[in-house]
Parts: structure tokens; sequence; C-alpha cells
């Protein structure tokens, strides 16, 4: 089984949410994670929880996972929420062939209103289509 693992800053808004919407259209042979750089163990946004909840989505329990180098190691594709979380991977001796940026960079809706979490799920949404569709081709 190959693994996908997504990453933000503390797991708690952008992660979360790319890892509960990849779970539901994941391709066949892949099992998903999220972590963050900063995670210290708080729940998922209400916010957060509240937009994935209005697509039928629920955003389970678990808190905040902090990024250990063992995660990115067992990762077959890490997918960072911007450019300074590749960076950050790189600079800790992330093999870059493994990272990419989601999209264009998702960017950080944390105490954001309900609209701005809309729009981060959207954009997650929008950004994820085409990397789920070329994971479903990468040799099992």
């Amino acid at each position: 089984m190959k693994q996908l693992l997504f990453v933000c800053t503390g797991n708690t808004c952008r992660s979360p949410m790319a890892e509960a919407l990849a779970r539901a259209n994941l391709p066949q042979g892949w099992s998903v994670e999220s972590a963050g750089l900063f995670a210290d163990g708080s729940p998922i946004t209400a916010q957060a929880a509240a937009v994935l909840a209005e697509r039928g989505i629920d955003a389970g329990g678990r808190p905040s996972r902090q990024l250990t180098q063992k995660m990115c190691e067992a990762a077959d594709c890490i997918v960072c929420m911007t450019e300074s979380h590749r960076q950050a991977l790189v600079s800790a001796g992330v093999k870059p062939a493994k990272i990419r940026i989601l999209g264009d960079g998702i960017p950080d809706p944390f105490g954001g209103s309900l609209e701005d979490y809309r729009a981060c799920l959207g954009a997650i949404e929008a950004a994820l289509k085409p990397l789920l569709e070329e994971l479903a081709h990468v040799d099992q």
C-alpha cells in the first residue's frame, strides 16, 4: 500500500481537510495521513469540521499530529500546502522528489470565517482532483 501524506503548519485546518477529502476519493492501493510542522495536539478547528460536515464528511476526532521523520520516510508522496512547508521538509533532509505543493499553494484559513474555510476547502478540492488522478496511474 502506498502512503500519501499531507503537511501544513498546525494540522488543524488545511492538511486534515485535504486528508478527509482525499480519503473519500483515494485511488486503490493508497492510504492517507496528515501532520503539521508545529502541531500541538489541538483538535481540528470547529470551522474546518463544519465545512467538511457541509459536504457530508466526518472530520474525525483525532488531535493534530506533529510531523516526524518516520512519517516522511514512510510516505511515498508528501503534499505540502505552501512552498515554505516544502522548503522546511527539504531542509530537514526529506528527498525533494517525494514532495509537492498542493495546487499553487493553499492559504491558511486559521482564525478566519466560515466563508474563508469554505474557500480553502474549495481550493483544496480543486487541487486534489488532478493529484488523485495522477496517483491512480502510479504503479502499485
